[in-house]
């Protein structure tokens, strides 16, 4: 996998850079040390109680047979022995060891001591549950946004105070120059003639330019978390709402792309200038300065007023990476506010449009940024999938603006299948892992699940199960590479983005996890994320104010300049580093404050056989963070907190979904609440909205307690009629108006049950076009012939079950229905309660009986058989907005 890596260069001072070379840069104490040495490596976040929990012991001797003690406040909690050696790390630590604690649960915050020859204590960490973890990192990913934007729509805060770069707002466009690959161009650039609106957006790194390139990236990975995850980075979110900074990169992205004459701008700003001009990468100061900087001097004349550059004349065609990505953002800002703004959101599906049907799809060479070099990405099949994929995502979903180009989703759905056919036969299948330069892993997810909602067509080039196997591919080149490194980090160490690829890692190790509904890869993710958070070589977490040790001397011009040097604040929280690589940059600019102030590199001790990690200021290598190399660290986090499949414990055999169901939104299904709580797990409850507060059935608190404890809440028309017997208006009365309700209950509704059971095709399509992802009956799984639902569905919108449970039904019964699945290959097994209560109706179940039901599937849970999910978890799909009737 690393020797088909595609790796970027920036750097705002490259042109001062003398680069010093992996040989000179890796400073390590002798293997037979005076004083021999050793250090725990730990997540400093935290591990959730449920992941696998590993942390390192790295030694300059042999360790082995030592041990080791969680304590908190001086007492020991869980002790055990140190395991095995994984390796050599350097002369210096040619000892590390692995200290296992996955079977301690319980919350609270700890230190790990090591008992041995050579003595050693971890900074303290946490055991808790995903949000407790990991809630701040994701407001913190949301913080270093607002202080990377541009314009007069920056976020005051104790590091920016003013607006920067106003001229923007009336930009000359120019010709692309001939530049090499350092930047540099002769003579002065040509101006187009046409001035544009280039203002807002988000700078890229520690410098001040923009670009298309990186930008549509991040916006492609925020607004999926934005649309997804609403209560980990959606308007459900009161801490890290992301939509509104999403809403700030989509407007700059639109005003790079001309859409009435087909034309796209794709950088500001011109990072190396020559003996005539200056660029940004040759001064250092802070953003607001620049409009006014030099007065008069022609020198300065680009960095006063930034140059535009535009892709290519007015409707010709688009380099398809960016083409692709474009396409993809301006999709899902259709798709996230549709609703909330509906003129944007037409904007956005006509753009996106427009630049897909440009994209170059015979491309010589790819654009990126000016130079070439500093972003070299040779990759762009899996851009297209991405862009069609959220493309059929919007026209699927229905209140399409007026004179669209294509209306029939089915048109995106075979394009997308195409290109990610055209990625998996191509020359870079399965190279990378999810990164700026290849976004197969977010790619192939979501097609996966536009073609579970389409409901799996046949005669398109790629299937689910080509999807999940490149995945598999790509996720299992990780674990190869993981098994070389001692820390098991699944990418190399000594090269460029480590930090980002350790996050995409764990992100694309969840979605393939939640496909399938098991915990494949739920270890290796933790472990890949802890990697960047402090279990490695080093004990630095890469992320800014993520973890008791982080850089405190970035590359980055307004933290340098304003921010602490010593990691208290102000500091720029959230901001993913390049992380550890193969070297580290020196060079220094007039205004650029010294850091560390003492010169000592503290790190240095630590560095391997080939991968340093320098926290200077200079070393735009390991130190600088940038928009892309943080867009990834968010959805990781957002993963954490809603939950994944846990760890296959019991061998790694096929897994049985199970989705615990209640039908009609009883007062007395409230019973559930605490025993499901207490156990993890999480059901689905399919209301009538014209029921709900009356004596008999749930109030809308109770709803939205239910869904805040992490219930789902569907769907089960107003007043539980047989809509099989309606007349499609009445029926669509009864369907859209009960999900409206709810959804103006502050509920994302998106399963449906039909009741009674009773369904036809019709009915169907009213539950589809309604906004619904699914409809389920009270049949079709007998325990004969068919021992569950497939995974995805043969038919989203004809869910089939087992029966429902009544008095007579034993839990024998019903914990046969998952064994049945369980001894067939596994699957989707859908439980039916319509009463929780003791002999009050025909379909009911006691509260003793339910409760010994869970603790024997918390049984089948522990051991890795079965996972306990909502319908909404199986099925997938965003929430659609409300459809009037």
């Amino acid at each position: 996998m690393a020797s088909s890596v595609t790796v970027r260069i920036r750097s705002v001072v490259l042109l001062a850079s003398v680069l010093l070379l992996a040989g000179t840069a890796l400073a390590t104490a002798p293997a037979n040390a005076v004083t021999a040495t050793a250090f725990v490596r730990v997540n400093q976040i935290g591990y959730p109680a449920a992941s696998a929990k590993r942390a390192f012991l790295m030694a300059s001797d042999v360790e082995t047979g030592a041990t080791f003690s969680l304590t908190s406040g001086g007492s020991a909690a869980f002790s055990g022995t140190v395991g095995a050696d994984l390796g050599t790390w350097s002369t210096a630590y040619p000892h590390v060891y692995a200290l296992d604690f996955t079977a301690f649960s319980t919350a609270g915050t700890y230190s790990i001591h090591v008992a041995g020859s050579i003595p050693a204590t971890s900074p303290p960490f946490k055991i808790g549950t995903g949000s407790t973890l990991f809630s701040q990192a994701l407001t913190n990913a949301r913080s270093f946004y607002g202080n990377e934007r541009d314009g007069a729509g920056y976020i005051p805060s104790a590091l920016r105070t003013a607006p920067g770069h106003l001229n923007d707002q009336n930009a000359m466009t120019y010709l692309t120059p001939h530049a090499n690959q350092t930047g540099h161009f002769k003579g002065d650039l040509t101006p187009l003639g046409v001035r544009i609106d280039a203002s807002g957006g988000w700078w890229d790194a520690g410098d001040y330019l923009k670009f298309v390139q990186t930008s549509s990236y991040t916006e492609d990975l925020l607004l999926g978390g934005v649309r997804d995850m609403p209560a980990q980075m959606g308007s459900a979110s009161s801490t890290s709402n992301f939509t509104a900074e999403a809403r700030f990169g989509i407007q700059w992205l639109l005003k790079m792309w001309d859409d009435s004459t087909g034309t796209l701008y794709y950088q500001v700003g011109i990072g190396t200038g020559n003996a005539k001009t200056r660029g940004d990468h040759d001064i250092w100061r802070l953003p607001q300065a620049d409009d006014t900087f030099g007065g008069t001097d022609p020198l300065y004349r680009y960095i006063r007023n930034r140059p535009v550059f535009r892709a290519g004349p007015p409707g010709s065609p688009v380099s398809p990476n960016l083409a692709g990505r474009d396409a993809a953002a301006f999709a899902m800002c259709f798709q996230v506010y549709k609703t909330s703004a509906p003129t944007l959101a037409a904007q956005c599906l006509h753009a996106a449009e427009h630049i897909f049907d440009l994209a170059n799809t015979a491309p010589t060479k790819l654009l990126t940024v000016i130079p070439y070099s500093f972003y070299p990405e040779t990759e762009w099949r899996d851009d297209l999938e991405l862009g069609a994929t959220e493309l059929y995502f919007a026209v699927a979903s229905g209140g399409l603006p007026s004179g669209l180009t294509h209306t029939d989703p089915a048109h995106y759905l075979a394009e997308a299948a195409h290109w990610a056919n055209a990625y998996m036969t191509g020359p870079n299948d399965a190279g990378d892992t999810l990164n700026l330069y290849d976004v197969s892993g977010l790619a192939h997810y979501e097609l996966y699940r536009a073609l579970a909602q389409a409901g799996n067509p046949s005669g398109l080039e790629t299937t689910p199960s080509a999807l999940l196997g490149d995945l598999k591919k790509e996720l299992d080149g990780a674990v190869a590479q993981a098994a070389t490194d001692p820390f098991g980090f699944g990418f190399p160490w000594a090269t460029y983005d480590t930090t980002s690829h350790g996050a995409g890692l764990a992100v694309m190790a969840s979605e393939y996890d939640t496909l399938v509904g098991s915990g494949v890869y739920a270890d290796h993710e933790m472990g890949w994320l802890s990697n960047i958070l402090g279990a490695n070589a080093w004990g630095s977490s890469f992320i800014v104010g993520d973890g008791s040790t982080f850089p405190h001397c970035m590359q980055h011009q307004v933290t340098n300049i304003v921010g602490s040097l010593d990691g208290s604040q102000p500091i720029l929280a959230g901001a993913a580093v390049e992380g550890p690589n193969g070297f580290a940059a020196t060079g220094s600019l007039t205004g650029m404050r010294t850091c560390p102030p003492d010169g000592v590199d503290t790190f240095a001790p630590f560095n391997g056989k080939t991968a340093v990690f320098k926290d200077d200021v200079q070393s735009f290598s390991t130190v600088e963070p940038a928009i892309d190399l943080t867009a990834s660290s968010p959805l990781a986090f957002a993963w954490q907190i809603k939950g994944t499949p846990p760890p296959i414990q019991g061998g790694g055999g096929p897994v049985t979904v199970v989705t615990i169901q209640f039908d009609d939104g009883n007062a007395d299904q409230l019973n559930a609440l605490s025993l499901l709580s207490a156990r993890n797990m999480a059901a689905t409850f399919y209301i009538n909205s014209g029921f709900i507060g009356d004596a008999t059935h749930l109030s809308v608190a109770d709803l939205q307690t239910l869904h805040a404890a992490g219930n789902e809440i569907g769907g089960h028309t107003i007043d539980h009629a047989n809509i099989k017997k309606l007349k499609t208006a009445d029926a669509r009365d009864e369907v859209c108006t009960d999900r409206n309700t709810l959804l103006g209950w502050g509920l994302p509704v998106t399963s449906f049950a039909y009741p009674y059971g009773s369904y036809d095709a019709d009915s169907e399509l009213v539950v589809h076009d309604c906004g619904y992802n699914s409809g389920r009956g009270v049949s079709g799984v007998d325990d004969t012939k068919t021992f569950a639902e497939t995974i995805p569905p043969l038919d989203p919108y004809g869910l089939r079950m087992t029966p429902s449970i009544k008095q007579g039904t034993t839990m024998a019964t019903v914990e046969g229905y998952v064994t049945a699945a369980e001894a067939h290959g596994g699957g989707w097994v859908q439980l039916l309660i319509h009463h929780l209560c003791d002999g009050c109706d025909a379909y009911s179940t006691t509260v003793p009986d339910f409760t010994t039901f869970l603790d024997w599937l918390q049984g089948e849970v522990e051991s890795g058989r079965v996972v306990v999910k909502t319908t909404d978890q199986v099925i997938g799909g965003p929430v659609q907005p409300p459809v009037a009737p």
